[in-house]
């Protein structure tokens, strides 16, 4: 064929060309038009199908986890009526709690949920406090289980989570609702496997949803169970499986059945009479009820569109090849014809000598064809002589040329270094294959690239100035390090040679570079400072006193600043000598216990010792130390905290409460005890038998009630310097007003007051230790600071409680008086609240003592359920 197609003229040539390759063309383009668009109605009604039985899934999902929650509500809400009634009887004396918590447990545990569910209840720690299994019941690890531990978070509400009985193999889904019953903490829970409510599923609430799903002419969605029984169907509802196969050629029901999830195509009819038409179904699994979801159509009515498409095409291809055969007849004839004409020239052949020429007839193309036929013949002849003589140098020349070239191309191949040649502004013209590996870009990718644009934005001024079309300096020469960007965007170091590329007037025509990635080593040196950074800064930023020492001797290596300032002695006295020559240790025994103990259990974790300062000063302090190697020697390496202020602050405080306590025995002694002596004396007078008269009795019952209302006033003062905040009878607020309102009539200064009436503590210790410091404020500002305004601001934004006592007096001075008793205090009680507190001279004069306290998520999450 080819030999024959090379034997004919032009004209059949480019006809035949013409219109093979418009055919070629045309079918090509048929054939992928229609299966592109047979991919596409594929592909689209795969994943119509695939979502209708998506939602046909979640739709079924959905009924069948509102019937479940609907009836474990039912059932837990009942429960908790029952136990509220047991708890009535309790507190109306009719039993008691242990009673009436036995009469609860026999009826939580008298009921059955489906087959194997139960109710329970557990507590706000997540214990189990009733449950029927006893290897449950009481047992505290059970509140790290995570459903658990939701239950505690929700208290109330529905649950779902997996679940695996002892001896089982796989977890199974499993629901709880939950109820709370706050007297006695109990949360209430209604559990079981949602597959033994199964029974509870109404199928009629989404059978019509089902059964309008349409897809093309006649597809549908349908269930089947397990066994492959349809339940809803729009044709096969309640048919026997024995006619259902007569209608199924390739028995797809069995391979849904066995498959479970997935799709299949199959060989269907409607009824006995149709015949077999081809079906694609997608099918999905719900193990928890053993239903499989499926959504179906026919091929044909999908692909009835292709007919329509294929039609366009034939009709495109004839149009097509008639428009080719056209214009290529127009084309030959333009052409062929005064090609003839030269040919006929040109038909004597090559003349034996290059002095021949042929006539000039015409001044059109073919004419100007002729005449560039004479100018080449007449180069072609002075080159003639010049390239017979050349042609034995440039033999040996180019021998020589290509076993050098073989060599240098064997070299670049096999180098691991990476080569590259580019010209002065940076364009890559040749490169080796390592090269490419080290950048990741193809050898194609980088031959059209800029050496400059594969250079990290760290070095491309460095670069830049390197390539800059201006030449390479030799100054520049050597070995230079660049950070190269990747094709994947990621860095690398690479060690780059540089040497210049002359040409044959030897001038500069580019530059030569041999590049060795360094990825590896730049890397681990950065990592290795980086870390040694990391600990120095660690180390030396510590707000505790930090050390380094030898294990055996106690050798001091390093310390830090802190060390310094907790021990008050200088680096230069410290740095070399061990800490038993140094006097640390109060008691040297105690010292070589502890490093004896740090070498057996190679650590040591807040240690309480006795350390001297510089100045023979004893403190308290908190040890720990972790055991390490440095240059090949056993250290420590300890951190020192010194806590003797806060175990002073912690006596002071034991101190003052001892102090308390005598004061309320010396009041209840002296002052209540004597007044209910003398009613009782009273009471002894006014007995039957007395000589009294009646003027006499009603005065002595006046002094009677005169002193039980007296009685009564200070046992309320007592108590109210003992619990001076009571948030659930009267809040926060009226504790703060009724500080201001005794300050007023007792010292007769103006308090004033501005409180948003939030109430942002857990409890009443908080709040007792809030009211301490606002007390203590006031207290400082009438007795020290001579004020005659005090004024207390007490409100929560956002996240954020503030409470602020300002006053009018002389002010503050933190910086020449050291803090007193009252003011360490005050601070202890902002750290047991997690607040800040700071004590100030205000701008305009008086003190500021001011207190911020941050609240979490979960603590406001509280505060809204209180």
């Amino acid at each position: 064929m080819a030999g024959f197609f090379s034997r004919q003229g032009l004209r059949v040539k480019i006809v035949v060309g013409y219109s093979s390759v418009f055919i070629l063309t045309s079918i090509l383009g048929g054939i992928f038009i229609y299966f592109q668009v047979k991919k596409n109605i594929t592909e689209n009604i795969e994943n119509e199908l695939q979502n209708s039985t998506a939602a046909v899934l979640n739709m079924v999902r959905t009924a069948a986890t509102v019937s479940v929650k609907n009836y474990l509500r039912a059932v837990c809400e009942k429960n908790l009526q029952n136990i509220q009634a047991i708890y009535r009887r309790y507190e109306s004396g009719l039993i008691t709690v242990e009673e009436a918590k036995e009469e609860a447990r026999r009826i939580l545990f008298s009921q059955v949920i489906g087959k194997t569910g139960y109710l329970y209840c557990v507590d706000s720690f997540g214990v189990a406090v009733e449950h029927p299994n006893i290897d449950v019941a009481g047992k505290k690890d059970w509140a790290e289980m995570p459903f658990v531990k939701q239950m505690i978070r929700m208290k109330h509400g529905y649950l779902e989570y997996d679940w695996k009985k002892p001896g089982e193999d796989h977890y199974r889904p499993k629901a709880i609702y939950m109820d709370y019953f706050a007297p006695w903490d109990w949360i209430i829970s209604v559990s079981t496997y949602t597959e033994e409510l199964k029974d509870l599923i109404n199928v009629d609430d989404f059978r019509s949803s089902v059964l309008a799903m349409k897809f093309g002419k006649t597809g549908y969605s349908f269930i089947v169970d397990s066994q492959g029984n349809p339940f809803i169907h729009p044709r096969l509802e309640g048919n026997p499986m024995a006619d259902i196969r007569t209608l199924d050629r390739d028995d797809f029901i069995e391979d849904i059945v066995r498959l479970k999830t997935g799709k299949l195509s199959y060989s269907w009819k409607n009824s006995k009479d149709e015949p077999y038409r081809r079906k694609l179904v997608i099918f999905n699994y719900i193990p928890e009820y053993g239903w499989i979801v499926a959504s179906s159509g026919y091929f044909d009515e999908f692909y009835s569109i292709l007919g329509t498409v294929r039609k366009i095409i034939i009709i495109s291809i004839v149009f097509i090849l008639g428009l080719a055969f056209l214009t290529s007849l127009w084309l030959t004839r333009l052409i062929i014809e005064p090609l003839n004409r030269l040919m006929a020239y040109l038909d004597m052949g090559i003349p034996e000598t290059l002095s021949t020429r042929m006539p000039v007839t015409s001044i059109d193309e073919i004419g100007k064809l002729v005449s560039y036929f004479n100018g080449f013949m007449e180069k072609l002849e002075a080159y003639s002589h010049s390239l017979k003589t050349e042609t034995a140098e440039h033999r040996l020349t180019a021998e020589a040329l290509m076993e050098s070239e073989w060599r240098y191309r064997i070299i670049l191949r096999c180098i691991h270094e990476g080569y590259f040649e580019a010209d002065l502004r940076g364009n890559i013209q040749f490169l080796n294959h390592s090269m490419a590996l080290i950048t990741g870009y193809s050898r194609q990718e980088l031959s059209q690239r800029n050496i400059v644009h594969l250079i990290s934005p760290r070095d491309a001024e460095k670069v830049s100035r390197i390539f800059d079309g201006k030449g390479f300096k030799e100054e520049g020469a050597g070995i230079d390090e660049w950070e190269l960007v990747r094709k994947d965007g990621s860095h690398c170091f690479v060690e780059t040679s540089l040497s210049v590329m002359v040409n044959k007037f030897n001038n500069q025509a580019g530059i030569r570079g041999v590049v060795r990635d360094v990825t590896g080593r730049i890397q681990a040196g950065k990592a290795l400072q980086l870390s040694e950074e990391l600990f120095s800064k660690a180390f030396q930023c510590s707000p505790g006193g930090m050390f380094v020492a030898h294990i055996e001797n106690g050798r001091l290596i390093n310390v830090n600043d802190s060390f310094l300032t907790l021990t008050g002695y200088d680096a230069a006295t410290a740095l070399g000598k061990g800490l038993m020559d140094l006097g640390f240790f109060r008691n040297r025994k105690e010292g070589k216990k502890i490093f004896k103990m740090i070498h057996e259990k190679q650590g040591l974790r807040n240690r309480e010792m006795e350390f001297c300062r510089a100045s023979g000063e004893i403190r308290e302090g908190l040890l720990s130390a972790e055991v390490l190697e440095i240059w090949g020697e056993t250290c420590i390496l300890a951190a020192l905290e010194d806590c003797t202020e806060s175990r002073k602050l912690e006596r002071q405080f034991l101190d003052m409460i001892e102090q308390q306590r005598h004061e309320i025995a010396f009041a209840l002694h002296d002052d209540l005890c004597p007044q209910l002596i003398g009613i009782e004396m009273l009471i002894d007078i006014l007995k039957p038998g007395s000589s009294n008269s009646l003027s006499e009795k009603t005065d002595r019952m006046e002094k009677i009630e005169a002193l039980i209302q007296d009685s009564i006033r200070k046992t309320r003062l007592l108590s109210r310097g003992l619990s001076p905040v009571d948030i659930d009878e009267q809040g926060f607020e009226a504790s703060l007003c009724e500080l201001a309102g005794n300050v007023e009539d007792m010292y007769g200064i103006v308090c004033t007051r501005d409180c948003d009436g939030s109430t942002p503590f857990a409890g009443n210790t908080e709040a007792t230790h809030a009211y301490y410091i606002a007390r203590e404020a006031v207290h400082n500002a009438v007795k020290h600071a001579g004020a005659r305004h005090i004024h207390i601001h007490f409100a929560t934004r956002k996240n954020k409680t503030i409470l602020m006592v300002r006053d009018d007096g002389k002010g503050i001075d933190t910086k020449s008086s050291p803090a007193g008793l009252g003011l360490k205090i005050m601070g202890y009680r902002a750290k047991r609240l997690n607040a800040s507190l700071d004590v100030r001279k205000g701008v305009r004069g008086g003190t500021i003592v001011l207190m911020e306290m941050e609240h979490t998520e979960t603590e406001d999450l509280e505060e809204d359920i209180r």
